[in-house]
Formats: structure tokens, sequence, C-alpha cells
């Protein structure tokens, strides 16, 4: 007889089988995900939102040699959410996956990083729970509709998906010597904030995990901080190129910078509302079918189950703490719940993962097999139950986009002239298809449009009027109805002109997900008309001069709702209520002939702003272009106190009118101390109501006379 065994014949079910079937399983669904959306839209491949040509368009860019150029010579802006699947994008452009073919390919790569993710999560849930959770794992993410839609979106999902739990698993083999887990941490830092969020947990537990094994003075450990440094080269590649760090994303999307007024309170109870929803959409209580029911807190009891094993406390803590720092940082935004939870769909493999553990626990714990399968058998029927409407609801939103901004960009392009500049507020189809100059009315691909848009119509317009004129927009190609800025009130104007050169409405019907599921426009009919207006310009400059000569000479002029003229002066809002924000507006009215056209803003409470250039001790005269409605509280609503450089000096009762009237105030010479005066209007009982409720335009200040 032989002195050493004969050799164990393979395992059908390792670990290695498992992976690849969890993968060829993901693939092989993402294939009909694309079908599906392919039957929809009579054979031709069409993204479910408009922000996938976005990246297109910026990656076109990348190929052709200009990175963060959104068009040929314009100016460097940020606007893509991941710069890392751009340069992806960017280079397989570059190598020939031209116009016609950069879509199928990042279809293609989502699709693949999909797979990769199922795959991977097999692994690493074997490794935690051996054979049985590894194939659940595998399976319940190979089969997560979300995680498909995302994949099949062409946005960058699959890519940081993959990163994620592709990191996670590079960790455990390489534990405790860290070679490559640092490089892979770093592309996953690149791929969005979010996953800069996960590589720094990672980077806080490969530190420690290097300390505890006396390895923290290795060169080795010099390659770490890795993802962290990349995510700051990142971070002042934007402040050098653009003079901001934080991306146009960030700045349009943001709850942080919402509105004129920064307020914590308020700024909490919205992230505080999306943080709500983000947990309950992974306890399945919400109705968009994102994972099966109590996942999260499977999931939960998932990282309990690794912390009570020593040699996991440390992984279990860092995924823990950055779990619930990633829902926080996408509660922030106020897009949070947009797009099918896309910010949220990358997290689901290790979600699935940590709830597939979570059962394990409790199956452990009742010392029962059958509790195991069971309860993942469960889940596993939910799955199978809602991830077809997945591959429905991305057909439906791609054939939503089709009759929309595709259709209008291949209408810019075959008649809008050359050389003309089209303002849009769907920043990607237009550029992709229109081949025209765009102005990004929502401020993603056009610098400095953001705040402006946050802010209203008025702001909006005066940031597009200030632009150089051979960048002013020619034409608008903007929804008639839509959820966030007014953008049809830049008609008060003129600037759309009289009527809209065509109109494109959405023939297809309203498909609501559920009752409680938010969806994209185009499927619930918010936004379901899009109009091309011819801009008319003529209006420009009309509010300048005072409808009314003003006694003397005028020093100075502020515009309210031109948010750089507002800076300049300081103008700042006062409201008595915490929760307001000065919103603006846009009016036209005739005066004296002449139709003028001005921005302003909704005041409650009272404003202050600085006028300049005064004689000391000469009395001056403060002209407002002001509105009040009929208020039902009287006309205390219509009387303000005036403070001059922090000193009473008198009750004004403001003019009514629609939409404005002027009115002047005199300010006595004693009050006029420097070549400047700052002056605040307020309630003159402050603290309770009814409060001063008026619309505020401009202010001129004029002496002598």
């Amino acid at each position: 007889m032989s002195e050493h065994p004969p050799p164990r014949a393979p395992v059908l079910g390792g670990p290695g089988a498992v992976a690849a079937g969890s993968g060829l399983l993901s693939l092989l669904l993402g294939a009909g995900f694309v079908a599906v959306s392919l039957a929809y839209n009579h054979g031709n491949l069409v993204p479910p939102l408009d922000d996938v040509y976005i990246h297109l368009q910026y990656s076109r860019q990348f190929g052709l040699g200009e990175p963060l150029r959104y068009q040929p010579g314009a100016p460097v802006t940020t606007g893509a959410s991941s710069l890392l699947y751009t340069a992806l994008l960017g280079g397989a452009y570059a190598i020939g996956f031209g116009d016609r073919w950069l879509l199928g390919f990042a279809v293609g790569l989502g699709l693949l990083c999909v797979a990769a993710a199922s795959a991977l999560t097999a692994l690493v849930g074997h490794r935690w729970g051996g054979r049985a959770a590894g194939a659940w794992a595998g399976a319940l993410t190979a089969l997560s509709g979300p995680l498909l839609w995302g994949g099949a979106s062409g946005m960058e999902v699959g890519l940081l998906a993959a990163l994620l739990i592709g990191t996670l698993a590079l960790y455990l083999h390489e534990r405790p010597r860290f070679r490559w887990t640092p490089v892979l941490g770093a592309l996953l830092a690149l791929t969005r904030p979010e996953g800069m969020i996960v590589a720094a947990a990672l980077v806080a537990a490969m530190l420690w995990t290097s300390y505890r094994a006396g390895r923290l003075r290795s060169p080795a450990t010099l390659l770490v901080p890795l993802p962290l440094l990349a995510f700051l080269g990142q971070l002042l590649i934007f402040r050098l190129a653009t003079g901001t760090s934080q991306a146009n994303g960030v700045l349009a999307k943001s709850w942080l910078h919402a509105g004129l007024l920064r307020q914590p309170l308020e700024i909490a109870d919205h992230t505080l509302r999306n943080l709500q929803s983000l947990v309950g959409a992974l306890a399945g209580l919400t109705g968009q079918d994102v994972v099966p029911p109590l996942t999260v807190v499977f999931t939960v009891l998932g990282l309990v189950a690794l912390a009570v094993h020593h040699r996991e406390r440390t992984l279990a803590l860092c995924l823990g703490a950055a779990l619930a720092a990633a829902l926080l940082s996408i509660s922030t935004l106020t897009t949070a719940q947009w797009q099918n939870l896309r910010y949220l769909q990358p997290f689901l493999p290790l979600v699935l993962l940590l709830g597939v553990l979570g059962v394990a626990s409790v199956a452990s714990a009742l010392r029962s097999r059958a509790a195991l399968h069971s309860l993942l058998t469960v889940a596993l029927l939910f799955t199978l139950l809602v991830t077809p409407s997945w591959a429905l609801r991305l057909g439906q939103q791609a054939s939503a986009m089709r009759e929309g901004p595709v259709s209008v960009a291949q209408w810019i392009s075959g008649n809008v002239p050359p050389g003309d500049v089209v303002a849009i507020n769907d920043a990607g189809a237009a550029a992709w298809f229109g081949g025209h100059r765009t102005v990004d009315l929502i401020g993603l691909t056009t610098n400095g449009m953001a705040a402006p848009s946050l802010n209203g119509p008025g702001t909006l317009y005066e940031a597009v009027r200030r632009l150089p004129p051979d960048d002013r927009p020619d034409w608008f190609a903007v929804f008639d109805r839509w959820g966030g800025v007014p953008l049809a009130d830049l008609g008060r104007a003129a600037v759309l002109g009289a009527e809209p050169v065509i109109t494109f409405q959405l023939a297809g019907p309203a498909r609501p997900i559920s009752p409680t599921a938010p969806q994209t426009c185009q499927i619930d009919r918010s936004c379901d008309r899009v109009s091309v207006w011819k801009a008319d310009w003529s209006l420009d400059g009309s509010a300048d001069l005072p409808d009314v000569a003003v006694p003397g000479r005028i020093t100075d002029h502020l515009n309210v709702g031109d948010m750089a003229d507002e800076a300049a002066h300081g103008w700042t809002p006062d409201p008595p209520v915490l929760g307001l924000q000065p919103a603006s507006l846009l009016d036209r009215a005739v005066v004296d002939g002449r139709v003028v056209a001005d921005s302003g803003r909704r005041v409650v409470g009272g404003e202050t702003f600085t006028l300049r250039g005064l004689t000391p001790g000469r009395p001056v005269t403060l002209t407002g272009r002001l509105g009040s409605d009929t208020p039902l509280a009287g006309d205390r609503t219509r009387v303000v106190a005036v403070d001059v450089d922090g000193r009473a000096s008198g009750s004004w009762t403001l003019p009514e009118g629609m939409p404005w009237r002027q009115a002047s105030f005199t300010i006595l010479g004693d009050r006029v101390t420097r070549d400047e005066i700052t002056v605040t209007t307020r309630p003159e009982h402050p603290f309770l109501a009814p409060y001063p409720d008026y619309r505020s335009y401009g202010w001129w200040v004029s002496a002598g006379g």
C-alpha cells in the first residue's frame, strides 16, 4: 500500500465554484435586464437617467485629451460624480469605443462589475460563515434587482460595488501584510465620496491590524494611507482648477448648500428625514423593493456576530462606522432618494453579506440549521418576486429618457444653428447628441450656476445675464414643470420669448412604482413636457434705473436677486422663523410705457445691506423697488422699523402693489457718519407676529436734490 493517501477529489461546491456560479448568474440576469430595456426602445440602447450622458460627455473629452472639460475648450468643471469612472470610460473612448459604442461599454462594464461583486461577496461570505453562507450571500447579491438596475444603467454603481467588496476581500487575504489593499482602496476612494468613507475605515483597520501584529514600522505600512492621499489629491486638483474643492454635484445637490441661509437645525431635520427613509428602505418597509424585509436588522446582527470573534472585532467596528457614515453622507443630499436610491445600491453586496451572517448567527443561537435555510429562502422568494420589476423599471425609464431628453437633443442637433449656445436643465443628452455649447442651469457642468439655481428663478436669471455675451444662451430647452427650480418663471423676464419653438410632450403612460417610492420625474409625469425657446434679451438692464426719478444724484444701487451684487453690498435677510428661506423671484411690469424686468426676493422679517458713496453729515434718500400683497393680517405686515448703522431712524410703511411700487425714505444727516451706511429693516416688535412680509427688488441711495 502507498504511504500517502490518494488525493481528494475537488469539491464541486467549493468557494471558487460558488463564486463563479454567482458571477455567472449575475451576468445572465444583467443580460436579461438589457434585453428588457432594448424591447422598450425598439432595439436601441438608452440609459434610464440623463446623468449617464453627463459621464459619457466628460469621458469623451477625457479621451480627447481634455479631462474635466465638459465641451471642447470649456472651463474645467467637476460635474461628473466619479473621477475614476470618467477616466476609465475616457480610456475606452481613446482606444476605439467611440460615440456609438461608449454607452454599450459603460453598460457592459457595469454588469461585469456587478458580477464581480457577486462573486467576491460569495468568497467573503464563505470565509466568514462557511459554504452555506457564501452561497446564500452570492446568490442574493446576484439576484438583487436594484444592483442589477444600477449596473445596467451606465452609472458608476457597479464599479463602486465591485471595488468596495473587492477591497474588503483583499484586506482579508493580505492581512496583516497589506501591499495591494491600499492601492485598491485608493481606487475606491476616487470612485465616489461614499467610497472614500469605506476606504478611510479600512485604512483605520489596516493601521490597527499592523500595530497589533508589530508591523507598524514596516516599509509596506507606508502605503496604507494611500486612499486618503488619493482623495486629498483629487480635492487639491479640484481646488486648483476651479477655485473650490467641492464638486459641482455636491454644490447642486447637498442640503448643506441649498438656499441662501445655512441653518444647521433645518439641515439636520432634512438629513434625519432622509436617513430615516434610507434605513426604512434597508428594512424593506418603504415599498421600494430594495432588499428583503428586516434586512437591516440582520445586517446589524451580522456586524455583532463579526465583533464577537476577536480576529474580526476591528473590522466589524470599522465596517459598522463606515456604513453609518456613508448613510449619513448620502442623507445630506437633496437627491438622496431619487433615481431608485442609486447612491445606496453599491452598498447592497455588503449589506446582504452581513445580513446573511446575521441570519446565520440567529440560526446558530437556535442550534437549528433549518432556521438558516428557512429564513434565507423567504428572503430569496421576496427577491425573486421583485427583481423582474426592476428590469421593467429600467426599460420604462429608458423609454421616458428617449421620449424626453434624447428627443430634445436630437432636435437641437438638427435645428439650432451652429455656434449658438443652448441653456438646459438636463445637461447630459443635450450635450452628447446636440453638438452645441451648453449652459447647465442646474450647475453641474457650468460653474457658478448651482447656488443661483437653488435660490430660485430670480437669482438664476441674474447669473445667466451676467455671463459674457458670447457665452449667454441663444436658446433655452427646459421643463415646463419641474419639482426643482421653476425654470418656466424665466419667461417673466421675456427671456424665453413669446412662444416656444417646439414642445415635447411625453406620450408614454405614467408608471408609478409604488405609493411611497420616489421615482424619476419622467415616470411620475411631474416633468412630462420640455419646451425649446429662442432667447430674447431685449429687457436686459431694464431694471438698473429707478422707475421714477429720485431726489439728487444716485451714488449706489443694490440689485436684490443678483447674488454677486448682494455679496458686494453685504445683503443679508433676517427671517424671524427658523426654516424660512428668502426665495428669489422674477417679475415684469410696465412703467411709464416701458417694460421693466427685475429679480427680487421675498423678505419676511427684514433685511440688511450697505450702500456707499455718501458724504458724512448730509441727508440721503433711500429708495426701494418694493412689492406687497394685501395681507390677511392687515397693514402691519408692511410696516418696518429702519435702523442706520445700528441706530433707530424711524418707521416706514412700505407700498402695497403688484408686482412692485417705488417708495423713498429720508435718512437724516446725523445718521450719516461715514461714506457708507448699513441699513436694516426689521419688525417694530421683534419675536411676535405678524412680521413684515414684502418683496424686495432693489435699493438706491441718492444725495442732494
